[in-house]
């Protein structure tokens, strides 16, 4: 295994790699609607789970979510866009306003070709209402007796779009591409643009994705994260169905409690969170602010099942280690773990021991800290928005805490930073992200020297 790793590193080694630099970020969580209320609550403890408030989950057996609170996308959405904009697009374009001026940046004086979007996400939720919304004209009745008619010459085919105006964008506003899309359009990005859909890992492997663009000299600039809005009777119920949620429906900010012993599932979230990652000569050549340095990322696949991790941490370890390889293979570098931390029996006890195979006895020694148990699980958009919090502890010194630990698990006995956040200079910090289906990608973030 050590050999595999050593030679992975070795053969990237063999290109001249650009150096990448993170120089803006914005956010839209469960937590806030931008990065200092996020960041706030989120180093306080406060929990954003609550009772679900955007569709009826009365009859369902988890009705607790981590809702995004009174979201506005204000200037983030032109009039003309709204009709092809999600809930979770919404969020994207507005974490990516944020992000932009964070950065200083003004597009309107940069070569857009040479900037690319790189998103993590899914297919924009959908809920019963929606469903409604789209057959409730008789109209759609009529297209149908419309098409049947005009393949035997009975009617004329303008007639065929008398369809919901939601009806007829129906398929391009549920495509995972239509964020990105968007982001594209309304902020004239003319550089390289995809998107990345692996459940849990998304918007890790959009940020790994970014940054090799970067290094292979496709962009100078990358506008890259992740957004997601799961939170809708369809997921709701599958999720419930394979046993992965809560069900603490009666003390919602309790339910979220990762590593503990008297953890029962995650928390279904949303929100979106975007980077600016630059190359550090442009970075420096406009006098940008440098918030932190990717100087690792790794990703691989477990090869074991859908909804669940190998118990020995065998898949979650190779990309850590790939990551910390990149960065030059040395475990003493790492200062914090911003663990995935889903509070799943199966994932924080495979998580563990994955942690223990990279750094042996050093990783008890490292704090090791979930978001989730305050913001939920964010899915796609969860690593993107992770990576922001690491970056923001990079620059304040401050850990965030995993709260609801209060029941020690003899699986899971690492430092998880328990209840309050802690104080800490912090160099260093490795972000996982492991997913339904086995993909996994870890990330490594350094203040930048």
């Amino acid at each position: 295994m050590t050999a595999h790793y050593a030679d992975r590193y070795k053969y990237k080694s063999k290109k001249e790699k650009r150096r990448v630099v993170i120089t803006g970020v914005g956010a839209v969580t469960p937590l806030g609607n931008d990065i200092e209320s996020s960041w706030k609550n989120l180093i306080c403890g406060k929990s954003g789970i609550a009772p679900i408030t955007l569709f009826d989950a009365s009859h369902y057996p988890v009705k607790i979510a981590a809702e995004v609170k009174n979201f506005d996308p204000g200037t983030a959405v032109p009039d003309e866009f709204k009709p092809f904009i999600g809930r979770s697009t919404g969020f994207c374009l507005k974490a990516a306003e944020e992000a932009v001026k964070n950065a200083g940046l003004n597009l309107d004086l940069i070569d857009t070709s040479q900037i690319g979007i790189s998103i993590g996400t899914d297919e924009e939720s959908a809920s019963f209402s929606m469903f409604e919304k789209m057959f409730e004209n008789p109209d759609i009745l009529e297209m149908m007796v419309a098409r049947k008619s005009a393949a035997h010459g009975r009617y004329p085919l303008p007639h065929l779009n008398r369809s919901k105006p939601l009806g007829k964008i129906w398929p391009f506003r549920r495509n995972a591409s239509t964020a990105a899309s968007m982001l594209s359009i309304i902020q004239n990005i003319n550089g390289p643009v995809s998107t990345s859909s692996s459940a849990c890992a998304s918007s890790a492997q959009a940020i790994g994705r970014a940054t090799r663009m970067i290094q292979d000299r496709d962009a100078e600039i990358m506008v890259t994260g992740g957004c997601d809005s799961m939170i809708g009777e369809f997921s709701l119920t599958g999720f419930a169905k394979i046993k992965a949620l809560s069900k603490n429906n009666d003390d919602p900010e309790k339910a979220s409690r990762p590593f503990d012993m008297k953890r029962d599932g995650f928390v279904l979230g949303e929100g979106a969170g975007i980077l600016i990652l630059e190359e550090l000569s442009h970075a420096q050549q406009r006098g940008a602010k440098i918030l932190g340095e990717i100087t690792g990322y790794g990703s691989s696949s477990n090869a074991y099942k859908i909804t669940a991790t190998p118990e020995n941490g065998c898949g979650p370890d190779i990309a850590m280690k790939t990551a910390i390889n990149e960065a030059g293979g040395d475990i003493d570098q790492v200062d914090h773990i911003n663990a995935h931390g889903t509070s799943t029996y199966l994932n924080d006890k495979s998580e563990t021991a994955a942690i223990k195979n990279v750094f042996h006895d050093r990783a008890y020694s490292i704090p090791v800290s979930s978001n989730k148990s305050m913001m939920g699980h964010l899915v796609a958009s969860a690593a993107a928005i992770e990576m922001i919090m690491s970056v923001l502890t990079l620059n304040r010194n401050v850990i965030p805490p995993t709260i609801n630990y209060e029941n020690p698990d003899p699986d899971c006995d690492l430092d998880y930073v328990p209840n309050k956040s802690r104080n800490k200079k912090v160099e260093t910090i490795l972000s996982n992200s492991f997913a339904f289906g086995g993909q996994n990608a870890s990330i490594l973030v350094k203040k930048f020297q």
